[in-house]
């Protein structure tokens, strides 16, 4: 799908060798190499888009207003109250991505050899620690404009921001550790499903 002069696209496709949580990866590596794609936008399925009326675009062509060389962005990341959260980014669809997501897995697969077990968040945090370039690529984007949290979920980032109606973007990280029930993550799409914002389907189209 083409808006605003960005390219973004739905996969749900998974395929590698690592851990299920490094599937967003290789999706987003095997969208790159086709060249097509100015943006993709990585959303655990644990997410609700609550204002349609809100376009990701715009979310990208703000922040990116906000750096001062913004044509060397290649990513756009959220944190939570415990660092960097992967549940909602986005990721520059240039050849010039793929360096830092295959220096990630080399992190993890080197720990793996010594024994130790890395989440995909855990090794693109070394990543960003250890290498200045690779950090220097990566731009922060407040929590609540892409990856924002329910009050049952109080872990924000620095702006201490929580959900409220007419936010972009609702995640549910964690509702198990969170919520009671025997699907927490499930209660909660039921109770803010009706919170979301339907924007007129012919703009979708138009």
């Amino acid at each position: 799908m083409r808006r605003h002069g960005y390219d973004l696209i739905l996969d749900y496709e998974s395929h590698t060798d690592r851990a299920v949580i490094f599937w967003k990866f290789n999706m987003a590596e095997r969208l790159i190499k086709t060249g097509k794609y100015d943006w993709i936008w990585w959303l655990d399925f644990d997410t609700l888009i609550t204002n349609t009326d809100i376009k990701v675009t715009d979310v990208i062509d703000e922040e990116l207003r906000n750096v001062t060389n913004p044509e060397e962005i290649d990513y756009l990341f959220t944190h939570d109250c415990n660092g960097f959260n992967a549940g909602s980014f986005l990721v520059r669809g240039h050849e010039r991505s793929l360096k830092f997501m295959r220096d990630s897995w080399d992190i993890h697969d080197k720990a793996k050899l010594e024994g130790k077990q890395m989440s995909e968040q855990d090794s693109t945090v070394k990543l960003m620690k250890d290498d200045a370039a690779s950090a220097a690529r990566v731009h922060v984007v407040p929590q609540w404009k892409l990856n924002a949290f329910p009050q049952e979920i109080a872990c924000f980032d620095d702006h201490k921001q929580v959900w409220e109606h007419g936010t972009f973007i609702l995640h549910f990280a964690g509702a198990w550790a969170h919520v009671k029930g025997e699907d927490p993550t499930g209660q909660l799409m039921k109770k803010y499903e009706n919170e979301i914002i339907w924007g007129k389907w012919e703009d979708f189209y138009g």
